[in-house]
């Protein structure tokens, strides 16, 4: 006699698995408690471009905040209105975890250091913003960086060029090195320059042009402050996303003549056009 249950003893198929994985996230990097500061901000740094941020998600970094108290459910909330998705924080004391946990975060284990803060200039003065290179923590062999850190300061006894005087400080940013996933950088002024592949997975984001004298396969904003006389400039147009002054183009509605070929991404008529190079 054969038995109706033969089906029972074969093993269940596995229902899933578990991978440790790197993805590109952003990196919200708390320099203040003051929940009400923090969306101000995010609003009109979000308002640039909509698109780019819409379920974005978020890593929180609280290691510049030292053991100072955050209502960590009311900026998980901030985040989910501006249809952010806060995932995890980052450099949490002890008592930051616990409100982490109570807010349904995550508590990212890696051993990340804590981001040290900049040193203020002997004379008292205050350092002139300049790019900013935002991706994995040196340990993971990100090189952006370097390559993103503010110029040397000059020294205090040395005079400067005769014709230096008043001049504002030199804008714009050369990349060396291959920009890996998950690596955001970030020019506030003037153009952003890369001499070496862009991963799929990395971002870039300039006020001015974007230059990419080697594949581009990852997103590229340029116009980031609804500069709409920026453009796009790149050797092999393989990107995911791409975007000027709020318009933009997703992976599926770049034409097809122009993946993988030199190309220029523009506005035109109030949309993205692409033309080849």
């Amino acid at each position: 006699m054969v038995s109706g249950r033969r089906g029972e003893k074969r093993q269940e198929q596995q229902a899933f698995a578990l991978k440790g994985t790197m993805p590109a996230i952003t990196m919200l990097c708390l320099k203040t408690a003051d929940v009400s500061a923090v969306g101000r901000q995010l609003a009109d740094h979000i308002s640039q471009m909509p698109h780019f941020f819409l379920h974005l998600p978020v890593l929180l970094d609280l290691a510049e905040l030292g053991d100072e108290p955050v209502d960590l459910d009311a900026l998980a909330g901030l985040l989910r209105k501006h249809n952010l998705v806060p995932i995890a924080v980052r450099n949490p004391t002890d008592a930051q975890r616990e409100r982490a946990v109570a807010a349904g975060l995550g508590v990212l284990r890696t051993p990340l250091t804590r981001s040290s803060r900049q040193a203020a200039p002997a004379d008292g003065s205050t350092p002139t913003p300049g790019p900013v290179a935002v991706g994995p923590a040196p340990d993971r062999g990100a090189p952006g960086g370097a390559a993103a850190a503010a110029p040397a300061r000059r020294p205090r006894d040395a005079a400067p060029p005769p014709d230096a005087a008043g001049e504002p400080p030199p804008a714009g940013l050369t990349v060396r090195q291959p920009v890996r996933s998950g690596q955001v950088i970030y020019v506030p002024h003037g153009d952003l320059v890369v001499l070496s592949p862009v991963s799929s997975g990395a971002e870039l984001i300039a006020n001015d042009n974007i230059h990419v004298y080697a594949p581009l396969r990852g997103r590229a904003m340029a116009g980031a402050h609804n500069n709409a006389d920026a453009s796009i400039f790149c050797m092999s147009l393989e990107a995911e996303f791409v975007s000027i002054a709020g318009r933009y183009l997703m992976a599926d509605e770049i034409p097809d003549e122009h993946r993988g070929k030199p190309a220029r991404i523009s506005v035109q008529n109030d949309g993205l056009v692409v033309t080849r190079l």
